[in-house]
């Protein structure tokens, strides 16, 4: 909490104060005040409370216009603006009352110091810190359901409005609802409706991310009374001090302050100064002052009249009646809200637009008091934010653009502002003034004489002033509508941004000191369950206390309190706090009816119409208050109704006034402070004012209050006033809706904003004529006819007030935007009309189209949305509708008034239009309840009226009846439903009911002839009955009898003597019966049991002959019938046991629907049988039936029946079932084989049993299955080494060899010099004194063992003989045709056979094999590359292929074998090259050559630089015999346990240019300290470099040793270099830029050679890019092509599998094989072609599956050689110019040679 002391402030512009405007500015101009003087004050100490003054975390100023614009200019000099005093701003006009403590101190200067005790809060300026969450266990959020009784009265004796307790039935319909309780709440204005329990609307606001901006409260300036008291005083002094009189002094009466503005206000009631004078009242204003018993006191009360105030009235009169100056400063303004406006959003203007006539905008702001002086040119970058004097309305963006219309004063203060200048510049100035023109004769000459306002900166003439001037003031001077207009800009001050705990954290801190140090005089008592109290700290506050203290302090004029209320927070922008279906879909309280999101729109609410959301209106709003924090008396926009509910949090109180006393309200109001509603007159909507409820009630307006707690609704009535305020931190939300009852409180709310010139929200009109488009309905019309009949009215009649003007017309069917129905004068929106001008843009309603424009009305055009004819049309219909009720109602009282007895007929009628009416009729209630009871009435009377056909009684021949029927029907043979059931009492009691109904009917007439008629044969029955025993024909009684029964059975009438007269003709009968059915053998078991039935009924003696008869007949039915139905019941029923019952005795009475049954389940049990048979015995002509089909067959047959041939069905059935499925898992390749014959054989088992077991079914699919067995066998017998004798194929040891020879790692030629035979073996020299059998070529000098050489009689390496098919093989087969078989084989070989899955990684290995030898063909082909180094790399794959035996090679025309075998030949005959002497290599000097050997023997890369590795285990070079440290040199000491531990260490292979395989070896320069540079050592090796080569690397991302430089001896490379031979070494044009690491990325301790790079694929031929010459001239051998793998079609496949043949990590080898380094060189890059075939196939497979050799079949005649073994066309070969041949050439040559 801060108190506020503004310092001394100069006003700017020095030039136009007291010398003419062109005068160049001088010396500092006089400082103004900030405050009245002491003389116009109580002597009492005055106090300013703030709640900014507590620092809170997360609270943010909010930055003002100016401050934006100041920021934006980036030319204004900071030092400028601060080098002249600056006045403070004021916070708001509250500051008049602390003004009153100051006293003026300098004439000269005018300067006025402002003294501003404190109030005792202290805080050590800490910002209290706060969550980023708000804590909602910290609020309350509910509140007890039963109101606690008041233990005091509410202060000023205010009644509590009504409280409602709605049930939840009554709580599902909103509208409904506030329907039911608004007659009995609309005399309160507002209500309380508290929720059923269990009901719960969640808050789903994110405290997190929730933020808002807060508005600035001061609660004394509020009040109606004192913001009045203020501006009159400011008016006060301001004339007095420009009349030269500053010291003019408030006069003490009893040493008491005279009240100025009390003493004036009484005096206008009185009827001015002159009638207080003449009537001699002045003593009886003593007595309303409160001056008792002093004497003179009247005296002295007038002399001070006459002093202070009378001459202020004078000169206010003088300025009324002026001509000149008749410009009202009450001159009506835009009525714009300033609270209830969005600051959340919304950019503040420097100055809002005013209407056209209004005076100039003072820049007098609600941040400068007008006590104070005009603010000055820089003021406007240190303040706060200006308050426009109009803003925005409620509810959003309606007139959102005039908010931006810039005026003269914002222009001005934007030029204040340009760049370059911090404050106007004597030129500027001085041009500025030459555009200002006089206000009153509105001429811009004599500018010397030319006054400017310090107000609002608007220039006078001193002669144009009403009195006039002689010459210009000194000081300060105002013009009358700035002395008047004081007062006019009050508005709230922005506050700061918050979050809610931030807000939370600062209002629980205010509390707690507000309460510490102003405690309430009567403390409660303590009672936590209490909801009416709470402890602040540690004081017990009431909600009694905290209202008491409100009205205290908003009345007090010496203590001001500055609050902040975050009111009117848009949830369009920040989110409503309750769920919404776009938020919270899943949410169910985002569909409650009492959602504020759907109150608006619900089908009752008005509201839906309105085509555009209205935030705040339609769209909720929501308000977070603090304590104290208020809403000042308003009513709802356009009256409406409103809902407010409370989320969370402390207490808000409510005052509302019923719209009955809107007027005594605002006329208390007016006359509390008349001087606001005259320079305001539409001050109440701008929610700025409040008034204490006391003065209201005692000025006759009823005030009613009420508590809101969290979770509970308060609801405001139409046109109610309102307001309130919160007891602390808490969260609410609001919305408005409409009811019907709406509409007249609507329009009438239209008329008023028309008459202020207020802003409407939106269009009554358009509203209901969007009622009448969207709702059709009888309800609708009822209560819109009225207002829709006035609107019409009214309409017609301005258009004929147009029309009789001349005005043209014009119709526009389609709707615009809303600001083009505007009227610019008054406001209202003209949906229906506008006049309209071809000259502007602006439109005006009728009544004031004279302030359009000036041209005449016929110029004008009148502008309709609808013509004449579509409004009354539209409300003929709406009439129309309404009026259908009222003809209901008037027919309905016609048929009741014209006869005592209506007919039942019309009622009827009335009764369904009625029910066709979509329209509540109370009359139709009781309507339909006689309607329905007279249909009753008739039903029961038409049960007797409606006559049925008799029948005659005829005897029966079949059939019997029911116990019960015999017993009491009497054997009727009507039905049941023909029977009579009522009888004459229950006809008499019809007759008797239809005379209380009061209908007429006539069915009534009917019934009574019915009576007559049973009455008249009751009595014929009666005397039958009577002489019964005495007749004498007894054919002839029963004659009778019959026919007055048949008679009997038309009335519907149950008459007892008939029913005993029937029972005595049923006797007749029966007895006849029996004796003709007593020895029938045709009667069934039905009729024995009927004829012994009647017999019983009848009394008929048992010992009759007919009688047993009967009955030993039906004990032998009975029999028949119990055993049937036991055969019938048994689930499972045999042939044997029904063909029982196909034969029965005939005497035998039977039923016969159950022998039926028993037949029928006989013949359908046959019919499963033969079918059964039929399918397990077929006769091969019919098809044969499906599994599913004989499986659901058999479930029929066995569901009812046990039948042997079924099961044998079903068990064949289950077998074939079963080897289905046993055939699709191994189709599906799901089936599991765990036996241990081979799965073929197995599956050859199954076909063997299904072809003689199974073959009656259908069995698709063991059919596939064995067209797959059968190709199966086909595939089998095409491959090279199967065996027809053992019927099976032997690849195991094809398979070995071809593994053995295909390793990848075994692609380099041994480094053993013995390596010389065909075999793996090398042929060593004998021992001292044995003999060797190795033999020797001589022609290549190669060494075969004997054994080898016999093998042929010839050297392998040079006879072609050996490779061309001439030397039979096992093995005579080609390799190309293997691909082809395996593609073909069909999908169980690929899944189940092991010959493929050997065939596959045959085909895979080889394939790898030919493309490496294929590029190595390539390669060494060329002339220049056929060098005699190669010929072990040649031997070596000889020798592989010499193992495989088969012929390798892409094509079966080429033959590798014989193509390696003719460059074997070439290279073998050359000359050995001849040595250059001349180059030398440099030598390396690295930092271990200069160390010495450490402790443990060792001269390591570590350099014994680490203590730890002292004794680890080493290990030693082979070449340098030094020890290394095995962890330094990552040398696998375990991988190399088996005692093959040969190791180079990286300095030897640095110095032989040999890649170290276990890790990577950098070498850095001592004089080269760049990171990234290392020395190329093979570079140099390579070039025989004389300087050191350097090379830039990128990091390592693998193990790296780091070796150093330390000295470098020059190579020296050859001088004669033309002349020399090729060295067989690596080509000495190595790239040196490629700085790339080099080491593979395996694992540590795998043998780890060269990267190679990816080798291309030549195109088939292979041959035929070595016989292209190289693009650049020369060869460059890039990574030896056996290192890498050709891609194989077969690797993408799934693989059924796993070759297990170690590739990536080799298992150590023995001395004998250890590999050569590589030397083979690779080919040169090849071009797009290549690699785009070496990507798509490699290069075997690529010729194998080529067109030419899909055809020849593997196995060819003995007698037919290979075609590879022809003699090519072209035998010569010249090897001495180094021209390309063929290789067929050299197979030729070696032929020949042999």
């Amino acid at each position: 909490m801060q108190t506020v002391s503004p310092s001394n402030s100069s006003r700017g512009s020095p030039s136009r104060r007291g010398r003419s405007p062109r005068t160049p500015a001088q010396s500092s101009a006089p400082r103004s005040s900030n405050a009245l003087p002491t003389e116009f004050s109580n002597k009492q100490p005055a106090t300013f409370t703030s709640c900014l003054s507590i620092p809170v975390e997360g609270a943010v100023p909010i930055d003002t216009q100016e401050e934006i614009l100041s920021l934006s200019q980036p030319g204004v000099s900071q030092q400028s603006a601060s080098s002249s005093t600056k006045r403070a701003p004021r916070k708001s006009k509250t500051h008049a009352l602390a003004a009153l403590q100051n006293h003026v101190t300098s004439l000269d200067n005018d300067d006025v110091i402002q003294q501003e005790s404190t109030d005792n809060f202290s805080g050590d300026g800490t910002p209290i810190s706060v969550s980023p969450t708000l804590d909602l266990s910290t609020v309350k959020t509910s509140s007890p359901r039963t109101q606690p009784l008041r233990s005091k009265p509410r202060p000023f004796g205010l009644e509590d409005c009504p409280v409602f307790y709605p049930t939840s039935d009554e709580f599902k319909d909103p509208m409904a609802y506030i329907r039911s309780i608004s007659e009995k709440a609309r005399n309160y204005g507002i209500c309380k409706i508290i929720p059923p329990v269990g009901w719960k609307m969640p808050c789903v606001t994110d405290s997190e991310t929730f933020r808002f901006k807060t508005r600035l409260q001061r609660l004394n300036s509020i009040e109606a009374s004192s913001r009045a008291k203020v501006n009159f005083l400011e008016q006060l002094y301001r004339f007095h001090k420009q009349q030269g009189n500053p010291r003019v002094s408030v006069p003490t009466i009893n040493h008491k302050p005279l009240d100025l503005w009390l003493l004036r206000k009484e005096v206008q009631k009185l009827g001015g100064y002159e009638a207080v004078t003449k009537n001699k009242k002045w003593g009886d204003l003593g007595a309303l002052l409160g001056y008792r018993g002093i004497p003179g006191l009247s005296t002295q009360i007038k002399n001070s009249y006459t002093r202070v105030i009378l001459p202020y009235e004078h000169f206010c009169d003088c300025v009324r009646n002026s001509p000149t100056l008749s410009t009202s400063p009450t001159a009506a303004r835009d009525p714009q809200l300033k609270t209830h406006m969005n600051i959340q959003t919304a950019t503040h203007p420097l100055t809002s637009p005013r209407e056209r006539g209004s005076p100039p905008s003072s820049p007098l702001t609600s941040t400068s008091s007008p006590l104070s002086e005009p603010p000055d040119d820089g003021d406007y970058k240190e303040r706060s934010g200006p308050r426009p004097e109009s803003t925005t309305v409620k509810r959003g963006a309606r007139v959102a653009s005039q908010e931006v219309t810039p005026t003269r004063k914002f222009l001005e203060v934007l030029s204040r502002l340009s760049p370059g200048s911090a404050s106007p510049q004597p030129d500027d100035e001085y041009k500025r003034t030459l555009e200002l023109s006089c206000e009153i004769c509105q001429k811009k000459n004599q500018d010397e004489k030319m006054l400017l306002c310090d107000g609002c900166d608007c220039g006078f003439h001193i002669f144009c002033l009403d009195p006039p001037l002689a010459t210009i003031p000194k000081g300060q001077w105002f013009c009358h509508i700035c002395l008047f207009g004081t007062g006019g800009d009050f508005g709230f001050d922005e506050g700061e941004e918050h979050s809610l705990s931030s807000f939370q954290a600062r209002d629980l801190e205010f509390r707690r000191r507000w309460w510490t140090s102003h405690p309430p005089p009567s403390p409660s008592a303590a009672d936590l369950n209490d909801p009416t109290v709470n402890y602040v700290g540690s004081t017990l506050i009431s909600e009694y206390d905290v209202e008491n203290e409100f009205w205290r302090l908003v009345q007090s004029p010496n203590e001001t309190v500055e609050i902040e209320y975050g009111a009117d927070v848009h949830s369009t922008t920040h989110g409503s706090a309750m769920p919404t279906l776009e938020t919270h879909p899943l949410e169910p309280a985002s569909k409650d009816s009492w959602n504020l999101n759907n109150m608006p729109i619900l089908p009752d609410s008005l509201l839906r119409y309105i085509k555009s959301d209205i935030s705040g209106m339609t769209v909720p709003w929501t308000y977070v208050g603090m304590v104290f924090s208020t809403f000042c008396w308003h009513n709802e926009d356009h009256y409406t109704y409103s809902i407010n509910f409370m989320h969370w949090g402390e207490t808000k109180t409510w005052y509302g006034i019923p719209g009955e006393d809107a007027e005594k309200f605002e006329a208390a109001i007016k006359s509390e402070a008349p001087d606001l509603f005259e320079a305001q007159s539409d001050l109440l909507f701008q929610l700025v004012t409040l008034m204490n409820p006391k003065r209201l009630a005692d000025a006759g307006v009823r005030v009613y209050a009420c508590n809101q707690r969290a979770g509970e609704f308060v609801i405001t009535f139409p046109k109610a006033y309102h307001a309130g305020f919160n007891h602390g931190f808490n969260f609410n939300e609001a919305v408005n809706f409409a009811l019907p009852d709406w509409l007249p409180f609507g329009r009438d709310c239209v008329q008023r904003y028309r008459e202020h010139k207020k802003l409407p929200v939106f269009s009554h009109d358009e509203l209901l004529v969007t009622i009448t488009q969207q709702s059709q309905s009888i309800k609708t019309a009822l209560w819109l006819e009225s207002s829709l009949k006035e609107m019409t009215e009214r309409e017609l009649a301005a258009r004929q007030l147009a029309r009789d003007r001349g005005v043209c017309e014009r119709l526009e069917e389609e709707d615009r935007p809303e600001d083009q129905y505007q009227c610019t004068i008054c406001k209202a929106f003209c949906y229906l009309s506008q006049i309209i001008c071809h000259c502007k843009s602006e439109i005006v309603c009728v009544d004031h189209m004279d302030q359009l424009c000036d041209h005449s009305p016929e110029e004008l055009t009148l502008r309709k949305r609808f013509s004449d004819a579509d409004l009354r049309e539209t409300l003929g219909k709406v009439v129309e509708r309404a009026a259908v009720p009222v003809k209901w109602r008037t027919k309905f009282n016609k048929v009741l008034v014209e006869s005592d007895l209506p007919s039942l007929r019309s009622l009827r009628a009335l009764l369904a239009e009625g029910e066709r009416i979509n329209y509540h009729l109370p009359e139709l209630i009781a309507l339909r309840k006689c309607v329905n009871r007279g249909n009753e009435w008739l039903e029961a009377a038409n049960a007797f009226i409606s006559r049925k056909q008799g029948r005659k009684l005829t005897r029966r021949s079949r059939g019997r009846p029911s116990l019960h029927d015999a017993n009491n029907t009497a054997f009727d043979d009507r039905d049941a439903g023909d029977r009579p059931d009522r009888g004459l009492t229950d006809l008499y009691a019809l007759l008797m009911e239809v005379q209380n109904l009061g209908f007429e009917a006539s069915e009534i007439g009917s019934l009574r002839t019915l009576a007559e008629q049973a009455e008249d044969i009751r009595c014929k029955a009666s005397a039958l009955l009577n002489s019964a025993n005495s007749v004498a024909s007894r054919d002839a009684f029963i004659a009778d009898c019959e026919r007055l029964l048949l008679g009997a059975s038309s009335i519907n009438v149950h008459l007892d003597e008939i029913l005993e007269l029937e029972k005595l003709v049923s006797r007749e009968q029966l007895i006849r019966e029996l004796e003709e059915k007593a020895e029938d053998t045709s009667a069934t078991l039905e009729d024995i049991r009927g004829l012994l039935t009647r017999a019983r009924a009848c009394s008929v003696p048992l010992e009759t002959q007919f009688i047993q008869a009967l009955e030993s007949r039906q004990r032998a039915g009975n029999d028949w019938e119990e055993r049937a139905r036991q055969i019938l019941d048994q689930p499972h029923k045999t042939i044997e046991e029904l063909d029982e019952f196909f034969e029965i005795d005939s005497t035998i009475p039977i039923d016969v629907t159950v022998y039926d049954r028993l037949m029928s389940a006989r013949s359908k049990a046959k019919d499963f049988e033969k079918q059964a048979k039929a399918w397990i015995t077929p006769d091969g002509q019919g098809l044969k039936p499906r599994i599913s089909e004989v499986m659901r067959f058999v479930a029929r047959a066995e569901k009812d029946f046990s039948i042997p041939a079924i099961r044998d069905l079903k068990q064949t059935a289950e077998f074939a079932l079963d080897l289905e499925n046993r055939c699709e898992s191994i189709l599906q390749h799901r089936y599991q084989h765990r036996e241990d014959t081979d799965v073929f054989a197995m599956m050859r088992k199954w076909r063997s049993y299904a072809r003689e077991h199974l073959t009656m079914f259908s069995l698709p699919v063991f059919e596939k299955l064995d067209d797959q067995l059968t190709r199966h066998q086909e595939w089998l017998e095409d491959l090279p080494w199967y065996c027809p004798q053992h019927e099976c194929a032997h690849g195991r040891e094809i398979l070995n060899d071809v593994e053995e020879s295909t390793r990848q790692e075994d692609d380099k030629p041994p480094i053993d010099e013995y390596f010389t035979c065909i075999c793996t073996t090398p042929v060593r020299p004998p021992p001292p004194g044995t003999h060797s059998d190795a033999v020797q070529c001589d022609h290549c000098f190669a060494r075969f063992h004997g054994v080898c050489a016999a093998n042929g009689g010839s050297c392998p390496f040079c006879d072609h003989h050996h490779w061309n098919g001439a030397i039979h093989k096992e093995r005579s087969w080609h390799f190309c045709f293997l691909p082809t078989i395996l593609l073909k084989a069909p999908p169980i070989t690929k899944n189940y056979a092991e010959a493929w899955k050997q065939l596959e990684i045959i085909v895979r290995r080889i394939d790898r094999l030919c493309g490496v030898i294929g590029q190595f063909l390539t390669y060494a082909s060329q002339p220049g590359n056929k060098r005699a180094e190669y010929i072990p790399q040649v031997r070596h794959y000889m020798r592989k292929l010499f193992k495989i035996q088969f012929a390798v090679s892409p094509s079966r025309e080429v033959s590798y074998g014989l193509d390696l075998a003719g460059l074997h030949r070439i290279l073998a005959g050359q000359p050995p090259a001849v040595r250059v002497k001349k180059r030398r290599r440099p030598k390396f000097t690295f930092g271990q050559d200069v160390d010495k050997d450490w402790l443990d023997g060792t001269r390591c890369i570590c350099r014994g630089r680490t203590p730890y590795l002292l004794n680890y285990p080493a290990v030693e070079c082979e070449a340098c015999r030094r020890h290394y440290h095995s962890g330094c040199v990552f040398f696998p000491i375990e991988a190399n346990a088996s005692g093959n531990n040969r190791f180079m260490c990286p300095l030897c292979c640095l110095r032989r240019s040999r890649p170290y395989i276990y890790s990577e070896v950098r070498v850095k320069h001592v004089d080269n300290q760049d990171p990234d540079t290392y020395v190329n050592t093979s570079a140099m090796l390579d070039t025989f470099s004389k300087e050191v080569v350097y090379t830039k690397m990128l990091p390592p991302y693998t193990q790296t040793l780091f070796v150093e430089l330390i000295r470098f001896s020059p190579g020296q490379p050859d001088l004669n270099n033309d002349n020399a031979p090729a060295s067989r070494s690596v080509p000495s044009h190595t790239m040196l830029h490629s700085a790339e690491p080099g080491p593979s990325t395996h694992h540590r301790h795998s043998h780890i050679h060269s990267a190679p790079i990816p080798l291309p694929t030549p195109p088939t031929p292979v041959y035929e890019l070595a016989r292209q010459p190289s693009a650049n001239g020369h060869h460059v051998p890039p990574p030896p092509p056996w290192q890498s793998r050709p891609q194989s079609p077969h690797l993408n496949k799934k693989r059924k599998y796993v070759d297990d043949t170690p590739q990536d990590n080799p298992e150590p080898r023995s001395p004998k094989q250890r590999r050569l380094p590589p030397q083979t060189p690779v080919l040169p890059p090849a071009s797009a072609a290549a690699r785009t075939m070496q990507q798509a196939l490699s290069p075997s497979l690529a010729m194998i599956v080529s067109p030419v050799d899909t055809e020849p079949s593997p196995r060819r005649p003995p007698s037919i050689p290979p075609p590879y073994a022809r003699p090519p066309s072209s035998p010569s070969l010249n090897t001495m110019n180094g021209e390309c041949s063929s290789v067929k050439s050299v197979k030729l040559l070696v032929g020949n040679h042999k």
